[in-house]
């Protein structure tokens, strides 16, 4: 695990440098599955070679990246995946944190023992409803037989991750209740449209955010989330994208985020120098209901406000997991 002391101090020290913290890269556009919320993947796009990836997280761990999701698309398509974690890993003596995000389906024994001696920290698992729906086919009466295996055999932290929306929302009682005896986190975030902004509002996802409440490590995200559920867009806060938090592409070039792909520069070129511009508020602030982008947006850019939180994140990360 790589939270440690080294880890908290030079966590603490991305609050007034100009290196970043958190990087979401993309380890192919392909996907496996085609959910109509998603427009993150790109079906039968090419690999980038593993080559270019590792080069990629070296030029990340230069830069300062202490924090790392491997995504897609479904990174689990790519063959050298546990290599590549392997590579974040090497990097900081391992103190640093590795999560790789997938929907499960291509989960088997033999990548779970591989992603186990590569050190992986943590996995997503993207789980949206109990049966298959029209918008999305990460249900549990397909993955369920991978989130099993996972808790036979992961020796990571796995947080099953719902997607809330219209088609998810009223049997989600029914869904935490279905994976009580399973050994894992759970939590949701809020579909958004085009841009990050949010594309839900309404008592009943109020109602669902009371029961479970939202992910640890936000500050006032939850506060901003029943705000926005209810249209009222008006609390400011400060986007740190392209500063502190990071998305490269599979092309190798950085953005914002995954939402906003105007500017993109190419990774193997960027500077401290050229993060500092993104130093700023954005257009997209208003509504904007990324989860990640948040947390580090609000961790970093107000760390007195969010220290109990991120204590709580923190202690989350090294403590072992109860069930529920």
């Amino acid at each position: 695990m790589g939270v440690d002391l080294r880890f908290v101090a030079t966590g603490a020290k991305r609050v007034v440098d100009s290196r970043p913290f958190y990087v979401q890269m993309m380890v192919t556009d392909d996907c496996n599955l085609r959910c109509a919320y998603c427009d993150e993947y790109n079906a039968g796009s090419p690999l980038p070679p593993l080559s270019e990836l590792m080069a990629r997280v070296d030029k990340l761990d230069a830069l300062g990246a202490l924090v790392y999701d491997l995504l897609g698309g479904e990174p689990l398509l790519h063959p050298g995946v546990a290599e590549l974690v392997g590579r974040v890993k090497s990097k900081r003596g391992g103190s640093n944190l590795c999560t790789i995000i997938t929907n499960g389906f291509l989960l088997t024994r033999d990548n779970i023992r591989a992603l186990n001696d590569a050190g992986l920290d943590f996995m997503q698992v993207s789980v949206d409803s109990v049966a298959p729906t029209a918008a999305s086919q990460k249900s549990l009466k397909t993955v369920m037989p991978r989130l099993r295996l996972l808790a036979e055999e992961a020796k990571f932290t796995v947080e099953v991750q719902t997607v809330l929306c219209e088609s998810t929302a009223d049997s989600y009682d029914e869904f935490r209740s279905l994976m009580k005896d399973l050994p894992f986190s759970f939590g949701f975030s809020v579909q958004h449209g085009p841009g990050g902004r949010i594309a839900i509002q309404g008592k009943k996802y109020l109602d669902l955010l009371g029961r479970y409440g939202v992910f640890e490590g936000v500050n006032f995200y939850g506060r901003h989330i029943e705000e926005m559920l209810q249209g009222d867009f008006s609390r400011p806060w400060k986007c740190l994208a392209g500063f502190k938090f990071l998305y490269v592409n599979a092309a190798g070039e950085v953005q914002w985020c995954g939402q906003q792909r105007a500017e993109k520069r190419p990774l193997a070129a960027l500077a401290p120098a050229d993060l500092r511009t993104n130093d700023r508020h954005k257009p997209c602030e208003p509504g904007c209901s990324l989860g990640c982008v948040r947390l580090v947006s609000h961790t970093l850019g107000q760390p007195v406000k969010t220290f109990g939180a991120s204590v709580r994140l923190l202690l989350a990360a090294v403590l072992p997991k109860k069930k529920e």
